[in-house]
């Protein structure tokens, strides 16, 4: 699973070094898809072909803020699919399941984020139906 989820952070780090990963980055993230997985609120999940890992998707139940309508919506906060196996139909899949997850959960609505750059990512989140919801910015603070 780290090889699939390296592969993303890496890519990200290429495009645009404001992605630049810790040194310890592969760990910390590790310990964060145990977390997820001891909690009963969230999951990763896996797609293999042939016995080899070849995707995943990392998402939790997650609350709005309290003046919506809507307070309990789910959160993807990864999915990668190796680059050999885009345009197969992986994503899809684990998105598919993850929509079941949160279903089963009572939960109509998810949200995730992607990069500004990334238009491969933008547009097959719009061929699966999803719309732009969000413009997140960032402020570059000088240090004192």
């Amino acid at each position: 699973m780290s090889a699939v989820w390296q592969e993303l952070m890496e890519l990200h780090e290429r495009q645009d070094a404001r992605f630049a990963l810790a040194d310890d980055a592969l760990y910390r993230w590790r310990t964060l898809a145990h977390e997820v997985l001891d909690r009963e609120d969230g999951f990763l999940l896996a797609a293999e072909l042939d016995g080899r890992l070849v995707g995943l998707c990392l998402g939790w139940l997650a609350k709005n803020p309290v003046i919506y309508r809507v307070s309990d919506v789910g959160f993807v906060s990864e999915i990668a699919v190796t680059r050999g196996l885009r345009r197969h139909g992986v994503g899809r899949a684990l998105i598919d399941a993850a929509a079941a997850w949160f279903r089963e959960r009572d939960v109509h609505e998810f949200q995730l984020s992607t990069a500004v750059w990334n238009q491969e990512a933008q547009a097959f989140w719009k061929a699966l139906g999803g719309e732009p919801l969000l413009l997140r910015y960032r402020f570059q603070l000088d240090s004192a």
